[in-house]
């Protein structure tokens, strides 16, 4: 394997700028990203067609993973802004009530008048 990784890059030395990129797999200290000079540029563009059944299938693998997506938000949702929102109403009701007891406080008693 170390003899054909070293043909390998003699054989690359030589290539101008690359037209398509390769991971050459080599012995396990090396890893090293080349360019594949036999390659061929990608001119078979054309349009994609789908038949019904890939459709069919396009649809519902759509519907799973908005589900996913769907239960995933739902859990967070509940998880971390259901318990914010209810701690926020009880401080809420906790001012308000702070609030009405000072204001029974404040008044002026209407004790017993002494005629």
């Amino acid at each position: 394997t170390r003899r054909d990784f070293r043909v390998l890059r003699r054989r690359l030395r030589g290539a101008r700028a690359p037209d398509d990129v390769t991971i050459v797999v080599a012995p396990r200290e090396f890893m090293e990203i080349v360019p594949n000079v036999n390659a061929e540029h990608a001119n078979t563009a054309r349009p994609v067609r789908l038949d019904a059944h890939e459709v069919a299938r396009l649809a519902k693998k759509l519907a799973f993973h908005t589900g996913k997506a769907a239960w995933t938000f739902g859990t967070s949702f509940l998880v971390l802004v259901v318990p914010l929102i209810v701690q926020l109403h009880r401080e809420e009701q906790l001012i308000e009530l702070e609030k009405e007891q000072l204001g029974v406080l404040s008044q002026p008693s209407g004790g017993l008048v002494a005629e």
